[in-house]
């Protein structure tokens, strides 16, 4: 008999997910629960907008989730999209919220779904009383983000709701599942990779003249500037890909001779970008929202077959040697160069990460937990 399961998205849509090409933990958490044979129908209830919000996303093509076999969407409205200050506001929107996911749950003829919630209000402040298995799956340390700030006694007042109501919670890593620390269930299920997508073999590399150093995700306050200032000035091309959100971090790295800032780039030629590198890296500093990470961009890096230098955090282990850790602040210059003389890695052994690695490998101990098996194959 299958299960049907409910996925309650954190902040954002079906939409989203389809525009950046189901690249987020929450997106491949719908593309394996939609592989799954043992899954009946997954219903997608994008996060609660505002009226106007709905209607100009509406203008702009946003649509839920569309109607085919063993899938189905809803789109729950409110009437602002922010999230109230207000303690009372706040339960009484995602009470609502929660009462349109049920009855789209009725409406499409699930039986008894299980939900797995991405969203913490969701999870904290609705009775979910429709639902068979309940699970919180936490993403990050939202306590930790600087643009939660406004909410972060509310958030912490959440993980301690969330953690005396028993449900199961699913984390990214040790510390973020200890912070919330849960009553029920709880398991650590780090991110990982689209195993078909970093399955592509590596192109044919050229010569070229000074060492690639790449580093390939969000540019925002997280990174330290010091460990990419550090390595364009011992001579390695440092090329940076990815959303550039944070104008003075932007600003900083543009400023650097040797830096070359690439900006968002397809999902298919951030693993080239990674395969034709001579080193991945990783520099951060070490916060509470870094140190609760499991951070994608390690393990894409894995993937790559590129040899990697990391900022140790501890929600980074790997276990092998592809990995030159560097403590926080620390030489990434001589990481670098050690990360180096590795070479890449062989080809049927990096095959062998990317399945060790891959999203339908670490999400099976969820799909346990929601009572479909043994989980698929990698």
């Amino acid at each position: 008999m299958s299960t049907d399961v409910v996925v309650a998205l954190v902040s954002d849509t079906w939409t989203d997910a389809v525009r950046r090409g189901f690249y987020s933990t929450a997106d491949q958490t719908l593309t394996t629960l939609l592989a799954e044979p043992a899954v009946g129908t997954v219903l997608v209830a994008d996060h609660p907008r505002g009226v106007a919000s709905q209607v100009r996303r509406r203008l702009a093509g946003d649509r839920p989730a569309p109607r085919r076999p063993g899938l189905r969407g809803v789109r729950p409205v409110t009437l602002r999209t922010p999230p109230p200050l207000d303690e009372a506001a706040l339960r009484r929107r995602y009470a609502g919220y929660d009462r349109q996911t049920a009855a789209a749950a009725r409406w499409h003829g699930l039986r008894r779904p299980a939900l797995v919630t991405f969203n913490l209000w969701h999870a904290a402040h609705a009775a979910h009383g429709w639902a068979g298995t309940r699970v919180f799956y936490a993403q990050d340390d939202e306590s930790a983000i600087p643009s939660h700030a406004p909410h972060r006694a509310q958030t912490l007042a959440a993980y301690r709701a969330i953690a005396r109501s028993g449900m199961a919670v699913v984390a990214v890593s040790e510390v973020l599942l200890e912070r919330i620390d849960p009553t029920g269930t709880g398991l650590v299920v780090p991110n990982g990779v689209d195993a078909a997508l970093w399955s592509t073999p590596p192109p044919q590399r050229t010569p070229h003249g000074a060492p690639v150093a790449l580093y390939a995700g969000t540019v925002d306050a997280r990174l330290d500037l010091d460990a990419f200032r550090a390595l364009a000035a011992d001579g390695f091309a440092v090329r940076v890909a990815g959303p550039l959100v944070d104008a003075d971090v932007r600003a900083a790295l543009a400023a650097v001779p040797g830096v070359e800032l690439l900006g968002p780039r397809p999902r298919a030629e951030v693993v080239r970008l990674a395969q034709t590198a001579d080193v991945c890296v990783l520099a951060h500093h070490r916060t509470p929202l870094t140190e609760a990470m499991s951070p994608l961009k390690l393990y894409e890096y894995l993937a790559s077959g590129t040899p990697v230098v990391a900022t140790r955090l501890p929600g980074s282990a790997v276990a092998g040697d592809r990995v030159v850790w560097v403590e926080p602040g620390g030489d990434h210059v001589a990481g670098a160069r050690a990360a180096l003389a590795l070479g890449r890695r062989a080809e049927t052994d990096r095959l062998a990460d990317v399945a060790a690695l891959s999203w339908r490998a670490r999400h099976r101990p969820l799909l346990e937990l929601l009572g479909v098996g043994a989980g698929v194959a990698a």
